[in-house]
């Protein structure tokens, strides 16, 4: 898969679960009882689903980058770093993309997340 296309599919993830989220705030001024919903939640799963086929994705990093970094908003250096230490920079879709494939390219590469 070209980079391009991950990062634009990925761009997309993003917005369609912003999207979702304002829909439930929206829905939650109406009613504040409101429990929240999920409008494209089967599909942001299929869709990362297909994205960690594509590329390979071994180490379930579309995952920790969607979900535990909040589409790179919540990184910071150091919480992802090798094994021998040096900090992975994670804050962008591009720099998602060229992780996972540094990890094919070197299958041997092992990551700590802190």
């Amino acid at each position: 898969m070209k980079k391009e296309l991950f990062v634009k599919t990925m761009n997309k993830i993003q917005s369609l679960n912003e999207e979702q989220y304002e829909f439930n705030d929206m829905l939650k001024k109406i009613d504040p009882e409101f429990g929240g919903g999920y409008i494209y939640s089967k599909a942001i799963d299929f869709m990362i689903d297909v994205l960690k086929e594509l590329v390979n994705d071994k180490y379930d990093e579309i995952g920790y980058y969607a979900w535990e970094l909040d589409f790179g908003k919540s990184y910071k250096d150091g919480c992802i770093t090798s094994l021998d230490g040096e900090v992975i920079k994670l804050s962008t879709p591009e720099e998602l993309y060229d992780l996972i494939e540094k990890d094919n390219e070197e299958t041997t590469t092992e990551v700590e997340i802190i």
